[in-house]
Parts: C-alpha cells; structure tokens; sequence
C-alpha cells in the first residue's frame, strides 16, 4: 500500500499545473493528433510508457528499450471526414534501436467554389504526409536517447509545400531496483523545422514538448499490473498547455482496458480503449467522444513482434 501511496503522489507531483488551451497558430494541426490506439485511448499520453511502432511519434528515445523487433498499422478516422493511415517498424541491433515511419491524413470531399453559390463546382481531398527515421541508443544505464529525422509534405488542392523536422526526446529509468524501479519519465521535443510556403503564406510547424512519467502497479494476486502516465504536452509557438492522463489493466498481458482524461479542449476530454494479445500479434482499439456535431473518433492498430 505504501508502494502505490508513493507511486501516487509522485505522479501528481510532476503533473503539469494550470493547464490552459487557446486559439492555435501554427499550421499542420495532424502533427499534434495522436498515433495508435493504446496511447490514443489513454487520453494521448504516451511520452513515458509508448510502445512499439507509435512509440517513435510520441518519443524515439522509447524505442533504446525494445528487444524485438515490431511493425505496428494503424488506422485512425477522425471527425468530419478527417483519416489518418499510419505504418511504424522498429529494428534493434547491436545496442541500438532503429525505426521508419510513414504517416498519411487526409480531409476528403472539401467542397470547391470559385464564387459563392448552394452547390459545389466540384470537390478535392487535402493530404498531409509525415515520414522518416528513427534512431534510439542508451546514453547511461538508465538513459536513453533518441531522434527522429522526418519529410513533412502538405497538399490543399493545387498548392502544395514541404519541409524537414527533427525530433528528440530522452528517456530515464533512474530506480534499477526497489518499489521504484517499474517508475519512468519521458520528454521530448518535436517539429524542429521548416516548411516551404504554401500559396505563398509560409506554413508555421507546431513546435511541441512533450513530459511526463509512467509507473506499473503490479497486481501479483492476479498476475497482472495497472500502467499509470501522467503528463503533459505544450504548443511552445502558441503558449498552450494540456494534460494527459492515462490508465491501463493489463490483465496477464493478454488482455488490456484502458481509460484516458485531456485538458484543455472545448470538444473532447475522455477516452477509451481496449486491447488484446495473442502470441505476437496484439490488436489495440480507441475510441474517443467528441461534444456538439463533431462526431466520434475511432482508432484501430494491428501490431506484429517478429
């Protein structure tokens, strides 16, 4: 009891305070959405306790930590028509850990007016494109580091534009025993960059830092643990803060449930989540309410440990 009491308060201590949402500035919004069910459904938090191939967008310094290698799908659809196809591989060799990723959104059926009018002249789709490489290794026994090293590409319509980011992050299990040592913090910062203009308006990349910690709760009477991530994301750019907060059963890992919480937002908060697993295959589902007439979002991922 004095284990989790501790575990607890540690948790709460490191919790962004104050957390605040206003109007964005910065362009490319799909850069700030989530990736993979299992961090999606526990409320975006994932720069501590990611894992497998949707590891490397909330952290590349997750992946110093994985043994096998991995390929993770995942298909997110959004509001309004908005989807995102997703494909993560991690590779570990030789004390480092390498990953490329591909990520593509897309807004379909806008419709198209030359003059103002009831019916469309006609329709387009907008695709936003998002890959690169990853390159995780430990710095210490309990530190790791990690980059990512990504083209970023925008179409709407006939005008298009394009640009480079990197993205770092750090991880740290600093307890390599005792009633701490399942306790990890995570940070990193993402969208290090530049665009290209688009329709001679330059696009802004949304400079993100991520921070929080994740600590597993063992529950020895049934083989199983509660995963707890508390933290937090800023939009430096915008001066905007949100929390994320996350909670999974792992029930012998096999079958997972999970539950999520983000400040912050007008039409969302809650979250989410299940999962199963089955040999090396693991099948993970989000969902996430959204308020007024947004609709729902729905995310699926199939992951495969080779």
């Amino acid at each position: 009891m004095k284990r989790v009491l501790f575990a607890a308060i540690v948790l709460i201590l490191i919790a962004p305070q104050g957390a605040f949402s206003q109007a964005g500035q910065a362009g490319l919004s799909f850069l700030k959405n989530g990736v993979g069910a299992r961090s999606v459904a526990m409320g975006n938090a994932g720069v501590a306790l990611g894992d497998l191939g949707s590891a490397m967008y909330y952290n590349p310094a997750l992946l110093a930590d994985d043994e096998r290698a991995s390929i993770s799908i995942v298909h997110n659809e959004w509001i309004q028509d908005i989807s995102t196809e997703y494909i993560g591989i991690s590779l570990p060799a030789n004390g480092w850990s390498f990953g490329v990723f591909l990520g593509l959104t897309s807004v379909a059926g806008i419709e198209l007016r030359d003059t103002p009018s009831p019916e469309p002249d006609g329709t387009f789709d907008s695709q936003n494109f998002a890959g690169g490489i990853t390159a995780s290794f430990g710095l210490a026994d309990v530190l790791d580091f990690g980059f990512n090293l990504k083209y970023i590409f925008e179409k709407i319509h006939v005008d298009d534009a394009s640009g480079y980011a990197v993205d770092l992050g750090v991880s740290s299990q600093p307890f390599t025993d005792g009633d701490l040592r399942d306790l990890r913090f995570g940070a990193a910062l993402s969208n290090l960059g530049s665009m290209s203009a688009l329709s001679s308006v330059e696009t802004t990349l949304p400079l993100l830092l991520r921070y929080g910690a994740g600590y597993a709760i063992p529950v020895r009477a049934l083989k199983s643990a509660v995963n707890i991530e508390v933290g937090g994301v800023s939009l430096l750019e915008e001066s905007t803060t949100h929390a994320n907060i996350g909670i999974e059963f792992d029930y012998v890992d096999m079958v997972f449930l999970r539950l999520g919480y983000r400040s912050g937002f007008d039409d969302k908060d809650i979250s989410f989540g299940a999962g199963a697993r089955y040999s090396s295959l693991r099948f993970d589902y989000a969902f996430v309410p959204h308020n007024d007439s947004f609709g729902n979002a729905h995310t699926i991922a199939l992951s495969i440990m080779l």
